[in-house]
């Protein structure tokens, strides 16, 4: 089994996962610090003093942008994924007012058995699909809930004509439930998780070394201060980052309380 670095992160607690931050970047600051003070002279970083003023400048308006539009398609990627779950429960609550419908005498046993099978779904989704899905793992218990509501809406026999423009319906309805848990479960993207990565080991090389290039007073605690709070806010981002792009997992999860309505 192939494991998600960015996943195992996005679950861990942010009171364990700030102070672990903090502690990161100044040990980054530090290595960063010695990197460079051993790579390179402190006359050939003074000779570079103006050259990395303005490479500075350059370098940080790029990343801006870099990270920004990383942080957007993150955010989107999570709005997507609570939508998707918002419209999967709104469904099934249409189907639930859908069986309803079915009032006759005679119905009450379809009747039963549909709104039996909208209850088993949501509840199967919440205890055993919610934290699998957060690794993009779908359960086939889920799937065997589905495949019961699915028969159980499309088997049904419209006598009255409400019911009858109602069933016409009832496809569209189900499939969409489908298709809202298909989307649910692939929500997990290692491609969005590898660009955040990219990215955050990007800023955190940068805020290691620009320091050494500004005009700032001699004396490497200076720069090693810089450097660590460059790199806690570039490691503040990665934290952020990573919540949004695994929307069911850790303490900022979209929650599931929509399908608990249902599931009782």
């Amino acid at each position: 089994m192939n494991v998600d670095p960015g996943l195992l992160l996005a679950q861990m607690p942010l009171e364990v996962m700030v102070p672990a931050a903090v502690l990161l970047s100044v040990l980054f600051a530090a290595l960063g610090t010695w990197s460079v003070g051993r790579l390179i002279s402190p006359e050939a970083l003074q000779e570079n003093v103006l050259v990395g003023a303005i490479l500075s400048d350059v370098t940080a308006v790029i990343y801006s942008v870099s990270l920004a539009l990383v942080l957007i398609g993150a955010f989107s990627h999570f709005t997507a994924a609570q939508t998707a779950v918002q419209r999967e429960a709104a469904t099934l609550e249409t189907l639930d007012r859908t069986a309803a419908a079915f009032d006759l005498p005679a119905q009450t046993t379809d009747r039963t058995r549909m709104r039996a099978t909208i209850r088993a779904y949501a509840r199967a989704v919440v205890e055993q699909e919610w934290t699998s899905g957060a690794a993009g793992r779908e359960s086939p218990h889920v799937g065997l809930r589905l495949n019961d509501l699915a028969e159980a809406f499309l088997l049904v026999e419209p006598v009255t004509a409400r019911q009858r423009v109602l069933h016409q319906n009832v496809v569209n309805w189900v499939r969409e439930v489908g298709e809202l848990r298909r989307f649910r479960l692939t929500t997990v993207s290692r491609s969005l998780s590898a660009m955040i990565w990219a990215v955050s080991l990007a800023g955190l090389a940068i805020a290691a070394v620009l320091p050494w290039f500004m005009e700032v007073p001699r004396g490497a605690l200076v720069r090693v201060t810089m450097s660590a709070l460059l790199s806690l806010l570039v490691v503040s981002h990665l934290i952020v980052a990573l919540h949004l792009a695994y929307p069911f997992s850790g303490d900022t999860a979209i929650s599931p309380a929509a399908l608990i309505g249902l599931a009782r």
